[in-house]
């Protein structure tokens, strides 16, 4: 089985996209076509990951808000180049589908894709990325993170929307050893880190030294400052985070699609602080689906306390819970069931 996908730019949109393709390899001799932002935590993740994948890095950039800002024009003769550099690529490929995951690459792909080829999407977020509401038309199927996305999706596309949740990877836990205890509080600050919240962070360091903390920093620099402290293992990113996930009891993090994804499939308790600059607010509107299912608290970084963190992190004992249903299954099974 041939796929071609995308999504990338961010984890967000890449790993949903590498569960769904993950879940079909367990199931399928597949060959993938993958198409990468260039330079992008995509392109680095799959050539180590996925070795036996074919990439190609196309250059891409999101649009400027407000969209006519007259920088978009550039941009977007930068779109339409992509798309045709796309288009002899699948060409060559052919497909037995295409899988957009969204982000710059995922809705080249798909509106370079357009109805030649079976399309399916999924969205990550709980109010959509343009790029997957603009070429949904093309789609046989939009999967979706939340029943909250539909009402943004035009009329004419509905009766193709099905929400499944946002897929998690499952590694399995013997491929990294990791020498963390169970009850660790995870910090994440996204796949490039937050500087407001490793600042914060740091006096809740100089003040607790009892719980076990695991930080993604985002930097070397916080890296090396950060693991001053005895009980604090900082790391540039992670990519082990299915195993730091089952040992966590606390997590505290912004709100980007996966990390609530996952903090729901694990079935965490914790404290989300939404990215201001996240577009179209996607980020607050994830973090009220976790706050609504009862497993978050939303802040403004400045207003949260050290005191407060400290108190809700002590409050939580550490459990072993079974998990959620992983969408990839469900995924899976339509996209068969759809091009049989």
């Amino acid at each position: 089985m041939r796929i071609a996908a995308a999504g990338g730019g961010t984890g967000g949109h890449l790993f949903p996209a590498l569960s769904i393709i993950e879940r079909f390899q367990r199931k399928d001799d597949i060959e993938v076509l993958y198409f990468v932002v260039e330079g992008k935590i995509d392109e680095r993740i799959i050539r180590r990951e996925h070795p036996s994948f074919h990439v190609v890095p196309i250059r891409a950039r999101g649009l400027k808000r407000p969209l006519y800002s007259l920088s978009n024009v550039k941009r977007f003769f930068g779109y339409v180049k992509s798309i045709l550099k796309i288009r002899k690529h699948l060409k060559s490929f052919k497909p037995d589908f295409v899988l957009s995951t969204g982000g710059y690459a995922g809705g080249l792909l798909a509106l370079a894709c357009g109805a030649k080829y079976p399309l399916f999407i999924h969205e990550q977020n709980a109010k959509p990325g343009l790029a997957n509401v603009k070429s949904s038309k093309y789609a046989k199927i939009i999967f979706l993170s939340f029943e909250e996305s539909i009402r943004y999706f035009p009329k004419e596309v509905r009766d193709k929307l099905v929400v499944v949740g946002n897929p998690v990877r499952e590694i399995h836990f013997s491929k990294h050893l990791v020498n963390v205890p169970d009850g660790i509080v995870l910090v994440l600050g996204g796949s490039l880190g937050s500087e407001d919240i490793n600042r914060f962070m740091e006096e809740v360091y100089k003040v607790d030294r009892e719980n076990i903390y695991v930080h993604s920093t985002g930097s070397r620099e916080w890296t090396e400052r950060l693991s001053r402290y005895s009980n604090v293992k900082a790391y540039q990113f992670i990519d082990f985070m299915p195993v730091l996930w089952r040992k966590s009891k606390f997590v505290l993090a912004r709100a980007g699609a996966t990390t609530v994804a996952e903090m729901l499939y694990y079935r965490k308790q914790g404290i989300l602080i939404p990215w201001e600059g996240s577009a179209e607010s996607h980020q607050w509107k994830n973090a009220e689906e976790a706050k609504k299912q009862g497993f978050a608290e939303i802040f403004n970084i400045h207003s949260l306390s050290v005191g407060y963190v400290i108190e809700r992190i002590n409050s939580v004992k550490y459990e072993t819970v079974g998990f959620s249903e992983n969408p990839s299954e469900v995924i899976y099974t339509k996209i068969m069931e759809e091009i049989q």
